[in-house]
């Protein structure tokens, strides 16, 4: 296996963080943008056609690479990436023998594209490089977080203080396409914030006041988008991180509930205080005396029937409807085909996209990274700065998982999940010794 090297990173290794980067930014587009292709396209549709252009057009030579490298893969430490493999193979004839778009063939390309990628990274790149995954990872997050710059404008603009929960249709800033929800946003700005912890653990262990105020300004942000799935998930880690640091003199619990709880808070009324005023209005006067906050103007709104937001609702629909295609399912998005909407769980959609051959094989991932969380803890190296964050990450998305799709199809989610997963996997038994 001859490796030529440029800029201390051979052609391959390169490749592979290519097409890394060309995934990611294929995310919301889809073959119909590629068939779309004309000679009076727009700008923006022809960006929507270069990015899942180049993400088809890396698949046949990472398949290529795959077979090529085919006797150094060590399958029996792939298990892992190889049972994700099949439950996306098995979503191939729902897609073939049911009337679902042959357009969804691009989830099914785009989600082997990035296993193709990891399986191929664990023969060329080493621990040192790996983490070139997270900086691309970050740079990513950090984009979409500014393009949606907007949605930062229309609540300092607007009267109301719960307008992050609402989206833009269309963003032209998205190139046209549906920009990210209150959900997507506020878990963006959370793995923003853990992989800054990732990758720049170094500079934030020296500057502990910096790692404090990208703290307060994420959990303010993600308490302000009111997804009660993010909020969930930002109180998990930081319950984890106490238990990690392992502090626990009373000290310790005043200054940690103070940064971690009450500070975000604060920062939060204070700011709607602020654009309060900024509006020419005050928040105290317009209520009666009894109210201390107008609530209606900051609370999102949230049908008082139910607190699933209907979720029990569609899976009961989806599982009703699966009589016609229980083994092989409907093919990738096929919650979106059955009920024209997402399944808002990863077992429900694995059941619709793959049927049960699929769910039984991501079953078989899932139950995988659960055992690998539990191999850490055995070998005490949890506490290791990567290795906890790495972990950190992939409980989140083990528990938005129940309440979203998350990694079960491609998305932010499962590429994040996947990078994160396969770093654990890897190297633990490296860092272990």
């Amino acid at each position: 296996m001859k490796i030529t090297k440029t800029f201390d990173y051979s052609f391959t290794q390169i490749f592979l963080f290519a097409s890394y980067l060309i995934s990611w930014l294929s995310i919301s587009t889809s073959i119909e943008d590629v068939l779309n292709f004309s000679k009076e396209m727009s700008l923006s549709e022809f960006i929507n056609f270069a990015r899942q252009l180049f993400n088809l057009l890396i698949f046949p030579v990472l398949l290529l690479f795959f077979f090529k490298e085919f006797k150094f893969i060590n399958f029996r430490n792939e298990i892992l990436l190889i049972s994700l493999m099949i439950y996306f193979l098995f979503q191939l004839p729902g897609i073939l023998l049911t009337e679902n778009s042959y357009y969804n063939l691009g989830y099914i390309i785009s989600a082997l594209n990035i296993l193709l990628i990891f399986i191929l990274s664990n023969i060329y790149i080493s621990k040192k490089e790996y983490f070139n995954f997270f900086y691309i990872t970050f740079i990513i997050l950090s984009m979409i977080s500014i393009l949606n710059y907007k949605t930062f404008v229309n609540f300092f603009t607007s009267e109301s203080h719960n307008v992050l929960y609402t989206f833009f249709n269309v963003n032209e800033l998205f190139a046209d396409k549906t920009s990210p929800r209150s959900t997507g946003s506020s878990r963006t700005f959370l793995l923003i914030y853990l992989i800054i912890n990732l990758v720049f653990f170094r500079f934030l262990k020296k500057y502990q006041i910096v790692k404090i105020i990208c703290y307060i300004f994420t959990a303010s942000v993600i308490l302000l988008f009111q997804s009660r799935t993010t909020s969930t998930l930002l109180l998990i880690f930081v319950l984890l991180n106490f238990f990690n640091e392992q502090k626990f003199s009373f000290k310790d619990y005043i200054n940690y509930f103070i940064i971690y709880f009450l500070t975000p808070v604060i920062f939060i009324l204070s700011l709607v205080m602020i654009k309060e005023n900024l509006n020419n209005k005050n928040i105290l006067n317009e209520l009666p005396i009894e109210k201390n906050l107008q609530v209606e103007k900051i609370l999102r709104p949230f049908d008082q029937q139910t607190f699933s937001s209907g979720r029990f609702n569609d899976w009961k629909k989806i599982i009703s409807k699966m009589n016609n295609s229980l083994i092989y399912g409907f093919g990738a998005q096929g919650d979106r085909f059955l009920i024209q909407q997402s399944a808002s769980n990863a077992l429900i959609y694995s059941l619709s996209s793959s049927g049960i051959l699929g769910l039984i094989f991501f079953s078989i991932f899932s139950i995988n990274c659960l055992f690998i969380l539990i191999n850490l803890i055995k070998i005490k190296i949890i506490k290791l700065n990567d290795i906890f964050i790495c972990a950190v990450i992939v409980i989140l998305f083990l528990l938005r998982s129940l309440l979203e799709s998350s990694y079960a199809v491609f998305s932010i989610d499962y590429i994040i999940l996947l990078t994160s997963i396969n770093y654990l996997n890897r190297f633990k038994q490296v860092i272990a010794k």
